[in-house]
């Protein structure tokens, strides 16, 4: 297989190339100086736990502050104030813009959609996204995204043990160039997870719940040894679903997760290397329980039997779904990250940076559906687990090397260099009926796809923070991006070959401009404002992956987003009566030119495009107020008009189109209370949570529908207590910690998934039915309840 990298990308990545053989011959002479024992144990561990590398160090509401960005930090506190079973997308939907959507009800184990501010990431089942993959998630500042794949990019569950994190970083829009990936058009997300630290510590805890909800977690920190600290941490997490309860019989659809992470420095005289890796392997049977009407459809029955009950929320149950002999899927996904970081000090002003990462990653999606095709109902013999079954296994080898320099002058903070990565996704299928009708079988399918996508990123960047007085700074910066693309069609054109796209190839280079402004005038409050042009490489549809025909790739161009961002900032720990107090408002428009919005149907090989301009605006509120030790409160808010500016399908154009699925308003409010009973804290804690009205997606036009999901409200309530464990009963556990909550304490009935369907997902005329412009929906999760104990050594 023949592979090109165009004169651009050769250009860009001989220049970071050379920088980085340059620092071969720098390094050695910067580290030479002699130091005593003593000065390394003083210099190391101070200079290291400060600065070893930004993206391993989390957030605070000072450096937000501080900051001409729009930016948020989950906590530690908050996650654990939502649960130790709350999974990865979760734990964000406590900050300001964000909203998740999925199947999974609260579990750690399963798949959900991250919004933020329009801007999506992860798989919902719906088509409708403006722009799914305009996220790039970052593990410990490594990015986890494929760079190509629209179906799967990145998954909530290869983050399942949240007890692993210290806290997450969020950047909303595509923020300065030095932090700025290839999915950052909407925002970058941060997960780091807990780091080595000077002393030993350990914990081990357990949780279980509702649903026979279960994890497993331990973090065990070797303190600091002549230099060296470690850390490992890892954990196991099960869970059943909360569907079913249909007169025919409750199916639990198992789900398991587990997790593991290390990491190991090593403190030198002026600097510091980590080597560290992450694994996940995740598994569930019939991850995505299936959509179910919202109401009755004469015809459509919970298992395609004529005598079992209709399939609705009306008549099967709220949270009703099929049996496995007519669906059954099972999808496992699994990573490994193995990377290196290097931070070492040139001089008294400069500092050097380098990330190295290898990223492997596995998908297997298994889907076995019978309903309406090889039933009675349809005048054929029924064969239990055998019709319309579909094995798809792509897998992603990753490469990757981010180099940077810190330059600090009297009135300028300079930063300037680049990342490189190289990646192979491969991505077979295989649809057949095994014993059905066409005696097709796995090894013999009647529809058969395989393509290989390699794709060469590079990206070089210069900007500089200018401090020409006290309280003002101005950040211009720059960055060049380079995005070349191979697709390769595996199999001869014909046939079963479900893709008719020839091999094709495309390179973009554009220049990425952007500015920060930031005024204090006082030292409590900011104003702030930015703007910035970025880049996306359209995703492997739009060069011929599950395409029947080849595209026209000499239209093509890379998504444009133009971000604008103004807002205020207060922070103050002396204020009267609220003490400590924050304040960030801000307005963000973000205008997304050129997309290509890959639209599937009824599977994975069966899909089209449309063409669309978006613009995403709105104001987000976050506000916080500890008026003393015991109290704290938080809301925040997000008012979004996100609209399609021109959308494009079956070669009819539309405008000022409400985009789907993005919610109006989203609005958090939470209340804390924590006192100490004798020797033991307690902490009482509510978190209400409101999602406002959103428009379905009709697979039937294509396009948005002027009907709406509703808006819903979920409450969740938490109970802790930290207690010493006195020397008398213990020499070993210091601490245990005990936690109950009650996540939708009130029990709502919601749906917050849901689409309007052209026929296909039952047959359009299965066992006589027509299905076409039903409503299809996935409910929200009920009350559910977790207990957690955690002892620290």
């Amino acid at each position: 297989m023949k592979y090109v990298r165009s004169e651009s990308a050769r250009s860009t990545l001989r220049t970071l190339l050379l920088a980085g053989a340059s620092l071969a011959v720098i390094l050695p002479r910067a580290s030479a100086q002699t130091v005593s024992a003593g000065q390394v144990s003083a210099t190391a561990t101070s200079d290291y736990y400060t600065h070893l590398g930004k993206s391993s160090v989390k957030l605070t509401k000072k450096k937000i502050f501080k900051s001409s960005q729009s930016e948020a930090v989950v906590s530690r506190q908050d996650i654990q104030a939502l649960g130790p079973s709350t999974s990865s997308a979760g734990v964000l939907s406590a900050a300001p813009g964000v909203q998740i959507r999925g199947y999974g009800g609260n579990s750690d184990t399963a798949r959900y959609q991250i919004q933020l501010r329009g801007s999506k990431v992860g798989w919902s089942s719906t088509n409708g996204d403006a722009e799914r993959n305009g996220l790039t998630v970052l593990f410990d500042g490594i990015p986890m995204n494929n760079t190509i794949s629209h179906n799967g990019q990145w998954d909530s569950n290869e983050i399942p043990i949240t007890q692993l994190f210290s806290g997450i970083n969020i950047i909303y829009g595509p923020g300065n160039p030095d932090s700025r990936w290839f999915d950052s058009v909407g925002g970058t997300i941060n997960y780091v997870p807990v780091q080595p630290t000077k002393h030993p510590h350990y914990q081990v805890g357990i949780a279980y719940g509702s649903q026979q909800t279960e994890n497993l977690h331990f973090i065990f920190d070797t303190g600091e040894y002549d230099g060296w600290s470690g850390v490992v941490a890892g954990g196991y997490a099960g869970a059943k679903s909360y569907w079913g309860g249909t007169s025919v019989g409750h199916y639990s659809w198992p789900a398991q997760s587990h997790a593991i992470y290390a990491k190991l420095v090593k403190d030198f005289a002026n600097g510091s290397l980590s080597f560290a890796v992450y694994n996940d392997n995740n598994v569930e049977y019939a991850p995505r329980p299936n959509f179910i009407p919202l109401t009755p459809i004469p015809g459509v029955t919970v298992t395609g039997y004529s005598g079992s009950p209709l399939f609705s929320q009306q008549t099967s149950g709220f949270y009703g779904t099929g049996t496995p002999d007519i669906w059954f899927k099972q999808l496992q996904v699994r990573d490994t990250i193995l990377y290196s970081k290097m931070s070492v000090a040139l001089s008294k002003n400069m500092t050097f940076h380098n990330n190295i990462w290898y990223r492997w990653g596995h998908r297997v999606h298994y889907r076995i559906n019978n309903y309406g095709t090889n039933s009675p109902l349809s005048g054929a013999a029924y064969v239990p687990n055998a019709t319309n079954a579909e094995y798809y296994y792509p897998t992603t080898n990753q490469y990757g090397d981010n180099l940077f320099f810190d330059y600090h002058l009297p009135y300028n903070d300079i930063k300037f260099g680049g990342y490189v990565i190289y990646e192979r996704y491969f991505s077979p299928y295989r649809g057949y009926n095994d014993l059905g009708v066409g005696g097709s079988t796995q090894a013999n399918p009647a529809s058969i796809q395989q393509f290989t996508l390699y794709t060469t990123y590079a990206n070089g960047f210069l900007q500089d923070t200018i401090h020409p007085f006290r309280g003002f700074s101005i950040t211009p910066g720059i960055a060049e991006v380079s995005y070349h693309t191979d697709f390769h069609n595996d199999l001869p054109i014909g046939g079963t070959n479900a893709v008719g796209a020839a091999d094709a190839s495309k390179t973009f280079v554009r220049a990425e401009p952007s500015i920060g402004l930031r005024y204090e005038p006082v030292p409590w409050a900011a104003l702030y404002g930015s703007m910035a042009l970025s880049y996306q490489n359209p995703t492997d549809n739009a060069f011929g992956a599950n395409q029947s025909t080849s595209p026209n790739l000499s239209f093509l161009k890379p998504t444009q987003a133009r971000d604008y961002e103004i807002g205020l900032k207060l922070f103050s720990d002396h204020v009267p009566y609220l003490h400590h107090a924050t304040l960030n408002l801000n307005y963000f428009n973000d205008t997304l030119t050129n997309e290509a919005i890959a639209i599937y149907h009824a599977n994975i090989v069966n899909s089209s495009l449309a063409a669309a301009n978006a613009r995403l605006q709105g104001v987000q509120i976050d506000a916080s107020v500890e008026p003393n030790f015991h109290w704290r409160a938080f809301v925040n808010a997000s008012f979004d008009n996100n609209k399609y500016l021109q959308y494009e399908t079956g070669n009819v154009v539309y405008h000022n189109e409400p985009i789907a699925y993005n919610p109006n308003i989203l609005l958090n409010f939470g209340l804390n209370y924590r006192t100490f009973i004798g020797s033991t804290l307690v902490t009482l804690g509510f978190l209400d949570q409101y999602t406002g009205a959103q428009h379905y997606f009709n697979n039937n036009t294509n396009n948005v529908s002027s009907r709406k999901l509703p808006g819903f409200n979920v409450a969740n309530l938490s109970i802790a207590a930290n207690i010493p464990v006195p020397q008398s009963l213990s020499h070993a556990v210091k601490v245990l910690e005990l936690s109950f909550n009650i996540n939708n304490v009130f029990d709502t009935k919601y749906n917050d998934n849901g689409y309007i369907t052209s026929g296909g997902y039952f047959g359009t005329n299965a066992a006589g039915a027509n299905t076409a412009n039903a409503i299809l929906v996935q409910p929200g999760a009920p009350r559910q309840f977790i207990a957690a104990l955690t002892a620290k050594f």
